[in-house]
């Protein structure tokens, strides 16, 4: 148990002020963490159902593609032209939280001519179409990672905010209360002997004047007999 002083009293009452101080500001990373979330939400649903068409959209060309040209066909225009892609993860913070932005990063051609164009349109749409999709499926990912990483950190966010306010300030609060309680005691009690003490110094001294006097008296009328 911490002693009950003054030095203790003020120790607590400065982690109490730190306590509601990170509580107000990790209120404000709530509702801030809340309300980018929500902003996000719709986007993001809107962003998937358009990358669904686009992706139904792509397979429905290819289909068209095949029954045109038949399998064997597609299979040597799917090798006509290779591309060598890479990704690229930026890495963007948001109040301290890290989040990603993943882009697609085309490199130059491979055997492919400048401007090539194949026999049949729809193999030239579904390969547009496709990677119309890629551009809008690594977007997609970007986004609901960040939805995930930011539903996360608000998650860890309510149970400190719901800590600090259920627990921890009630306790100092508690804790600070119990210290002035024992000191505003002892000060009665520090009061109370100390005007016991002063009325019985202010009785001692009025029975030693009462006795010094008395002895003066007898004594002059002692001298007096004797004369």
């Amino acid at each position: 148990m911490a002693l009950k002083s003054k030095t203790a009293l003020l120790e607590l009452r400065e982690d109490y002020k730190a306590a509601f101080g990170g509580e107000e500001i990790l209120e404000q990373k709530r509702n801030i963490i809340l309300k980018e979330i929500i902003s996000m939400l719709d986007e993001v649903q809107a962003l998937r159902e358009k990358t669904n068409e686009i992706v139904e959209k792509s397979y429905r060309l290819l289909v068209k593609a095949f029954m045109e040209n038949g399998r064997l066909h597609i299979e040597e225009e799917s090798r006509l032209v290779r591309f060598e892609t890479g990704l690229e993860v930026v890495r963007k913070s948001f109040i301290g939280i890290v989040v990603p932005e993943i882009y697609i990063k085309w490199k130059k051609e491979r055997e492919s001519p400048p401007l090539y164009t194949s026999e049949s349109i729809y193999v030239d749409l579904a390969r547009i179409s496709f990677m119309d999709s890629l551009k809008l499926i690594l977007q997609l990912s970007s986004m609901e990672i960040k939805v995930w990483r930011l539903a996360n950190e608000l998650k860890k966010t309510v149970v400190r905010v719901n800590a600090l306010k259920n627990y921890y300030l009630p306790k100092y609060k508690k804790e600070i209360k119990d210290i002035e309680d024992t000191l505003e005691e002892g000060e009665r009690e520090f009061l109370t002997i100390l005007g016991l003490l002063k009325k019985k110094s202010k009785k001692s001294s009025s029975t030693v004047i009462f006795g010094n006097s008395n002895e003066e008296l007898f004594s002059g009328y002692g001298g007096g007999g004797e004369t």
